[in-house]
């Protein structure tokens, strides 16, 4: 592979598309400096040549006309959208001397850094800088995105990576013969390889359990589609787990030889026979039997969850159970067609730098924002390092435990993408000093005092070390240098701890690229022309002593000695979600995604707004025909937690086949194209009618998908 010319006499850049997770390839075309095409690269495992609306926007991202493209000072009070250009100089000037001060007065600790998934690259930096900075205190959205998951892979195999996101990105997946989509929508969230692979699976003849409230379109095709109740899949996972040990479905091998309580589990699961179950979930009994017997007998087979999983009360618990239930079919563990596990080895990661904070002394570590209330997160000996984000916006706020002065953020966009936002609001206005790195101006960078100009992915180097890559690193180039005064967050990371006197190894983003690249052999000069490294696959790795599970007995544990150790509950059970009433009667699934964005951003850009131009509530017609609700209407929803009547404004759009108690909306909504400074966030941003404070003990998993609510007409938004 090379880049190459083309036949109008420009040149071709192969790299990867990094607006979401799925690192796909693309060949972008330049011509006089400037990129004029993005065609999809055929070559490139991940998606062979097809690339979804977001890859192809591309070109509109980094010619946008509201895009950042110098360091801005705030001018005025916080939120009042006056702004001043000032220099890299001054900017990195004014930024090193006001943490100095902060970390001299009050202590590293009263500094925190944040991230998002906005700029992908920055995990392992950021977590670096914490290090050297001195501060035990990152924070970002991983509450409700992949760690919970991956703490309930640790409690069970003991490794810190959900072998499920292995399937985001394997084709592997895609040689089962029953595929099981748990909470999973991947045409909208992982269209590559997986979201289209599994059509053409199906089509190919594997078997397909859907388990989802929503009819998506994997809902309408699958072979078994059990609509669960929304925050009971640890009862259904619990239900089918009892399946499969009275049936006798298991593989009785495995089990012996390579798990860990097994007859306790046993007994714990009699409490969840098919027929309490069903009555629990509202998935019918037989159903239940059938989805059981299918993925036991049908091999191999291979299941892919997603993060709805993660946004419930049970979350940890819940990833458990299903986890367990794949154990028990353990003779198609870790080969192609199952669930592969982790090979992280293989990765080219960030989360190595990213738990560099560990490190620090534990008088340091201690101090964490939630080490009393969330141990497992970020108590001192914490393994996943993370302070909750409404704890840290009651810790700006309130001053307890003690106050966070400084927030360093990078492409994270708390007002949208953080529950409570108006706690979120109250806390980034009593910051003695923040700054953020963005690509566009946005509600949360209205609140900071400096906000600094970000690349996007046709401007940058780089590896994809996202966790989920375990065999593939996509690898990538810059089509063109950046323009403006615009800098990827790397160099800003490393120039600022430059500016600080830190210890920091590396003098450019180009010598941390090549840090990471070390044990590869390779260089990053080397890799011109080439988007991705690929290592070969060994599978089973556990019959081969290359991989050891590690857990304190060295096995599966399907009764987790490690959370017994930490005083939670060993074995999964069922923990009832929040009950509706009269007042509140519907379920409200909070928070689900468009092809056309990631999270919170792509509503600016042109194309993507076309394919989602308003923010969306689904129900059935049924329910709407109930409260005088047609489609198209405006409507306001509100959850059992309001307070001071938050409520958020959705189009309804009715949807054969929802069930009735249940709706469903758009998530992390808001409008650049409205000038106030708050672009409108409080608006149809569900985020602001959910609290952040209720939450799973285990890890603080917020509840996003099983709020009780009511729902009422509204007047239609002024145009």
């Amino acid at each position: 592979m090379g880049n190459k010319n083309d036949d109008t006499g420009g040149r071709v850049v192969r790299t990867v598309c990094s607006t979401c997770y799925c690192g796909c390839g693309v060949f972008v075309h330049v011509k006089d400096g400037k990129v004029v095409k993005i065609e999809g690269d055929p070559d490139h495992p991940n998606n062979k040549g097809e690339l979804c609306p977001k890859g192809l926007a591309g070109i509109e991202l980094l010619y946008h006309p509201d895009r950042l493209n110098y360091p801005l000072k705030r001018k005025g009070k916080r939120g009042e959208g006056k702004w001043q250009r000032i220099s890299w100089d001054e900017a990195l000037g004014t930024i090193a001397d006001k943490l100095q001060g902060i970390k001299e007065k009050h202590g590293p600790e009263s500094i925190c850094v944040a991230t998002g998934s906005g700029l992908y690259a920055n995990m392992g930096m950021i977590g670096y800088f914490a290090y050297l900075l001195g501060t035990p205190n990152i924070s970002g959205s991983g509450n409700i995105c992949f760690v919970p998951a991956a703490m309930a892979a640790q409690a069970t195999i003991g490794h810190a990576i959900a072998i499920f996101a292995n399937e985001m990105i394997s084709e592997d997946a895609l040689e089962a013969k029953c595929i099981l989509l748990w909470a999973a929508n991947p045409r909208y969230s992982f269209p590559y390889p997986i979201g289209e692979g599994i059509f053409k699976a199906k089509e190919r003849g594997a078997k397909l359990i859907v388990v989802d409230p929503r009819p998506t379109d994997y809902a309408k095709i699958a072979d078994l589609w059990l609509q669960v109740k929304p925050g009971t899949d640890d009862a259904l996972a619990l239900g089918m787990i009892n399946v499969l040990i009275n049936e006798e479905l298991y593989d009785k091998k495995f089990v012996a030889e390579w798990t860990y309580g097994f007859d306790e589990l046993k007994k714990h699961v009699q409490q969840y026979p098919p027929e309490k179950v069903s009555k629990i979930t509202w998935v019918p009994e037989k159903d239940i039997v059938a989805a059981a017997r299918m993925f036991a007998q049908i091999r191999p087979s291979s299941i892919c969850q997603r993060v709805p999983i993660d946004q419930n009360l049970n979350a940890v618990q819940t990833s458990r159970a299903i986890l367990i239930f794949r154990a028990l079919c353990g003779d198609d563990f870790d080969i192609k067609g199952g669930n592969l596990l982790p090979g992280e080895k293989n990765i080219i990661g960030e989360f190595p730098h990213w738990k560099m904070v560990s490190k620090l002394p534990r008088e340091v570590t201690s101090k964490r924002i939630g080490a009393r209330e969330i141990p497992l997160s970020s108590g001192a000996d914490a393994e996943f390092v993370y302070v909750h984000p409404s704890l840290l916006a009651k810790a700006i706020a309130t001053g307890k435990p003690y106050k966070i002065r400084a927030l360093i953020t990078s492409g994270h966009n708390q007002m949208v993408s953080d529950t409570d936002t108006k706690l979120i609001e109250e806390g980034l206005r009593n910051l003695d000093f923040s700054v953020i790195m963005d690509l566009f101006m946005t509600p949360t960078a209205e609140l900071y005092d400096i906000v600094l100009p970000a690349t996007s992915w046709l401007e940058n180097d780089g590896l994809r070390g996202h966790p989920g890559y375990p065999y593939i690193t996509p690898i990538s180039h810059k089509a063109i240098e950046p323009l403006y005064e615009r800098w990827s967050d790397l160099k800003f990371f490393i120039e600022l701890a430059r500016k600080m006197d830190l210890d920091i190894p590396w003098k450019s983003a180009e010598e941390y690229i090549d840090f990471k690249l070390k044990d590869a052999g390779i260089t990053f000069k080397d890799m011109e022309g080439i988007n991705f490294l690929m290592k070969p696959k060994e599978y089973q790795r556990h019959l081969k002593g290359t991989l050891e599970f590690k857990t304190p007995s060295k096995k599966v544990e399907l009764y987790s000695t490690w959370l017994k150790q930490c005083g939670f509950d060993p074995l999964p059970h069922h923990k009832p979600p929040p009950q509706t009433t009269p007042e509140f009667p519907l379920i409200l699934n909070g928070g689900t995604r468009k092809l056309a964005f990631i999270h919170s951003a792509g509503r600016q850009i042109t194309s993507l707004r076309k394919l989602s131009p308003e923010p969306i509530i689904e129900m059935s017609p049924k329910t709407a025909g109930g409260i005088g609700i047609s489609d198209g209407d405006w409507v306001w929803v509100e959850t059992i937690y309001f307070r001071d009547r938050e409520r958020a404004r959705f189009k309804a759009k009715l949807v054969e086949g929802f069930l009735p108690q249940v709706v469903s909306v758009d998530g992390q909504w808001w409008f650049p194209e409205r000038k106030e400074p708050d672009h409108g966030c409080f608006e149809s941003n569900i985020s602001v009618a959910i609290p952040g404070d209720v939450y799973d003990p285990i890890f603080g998993s917020t509840n996003l998908k099983s709020i009780p609510c009511r729902v009422y007409k509204a007047e239609a938004p002024n145009p």
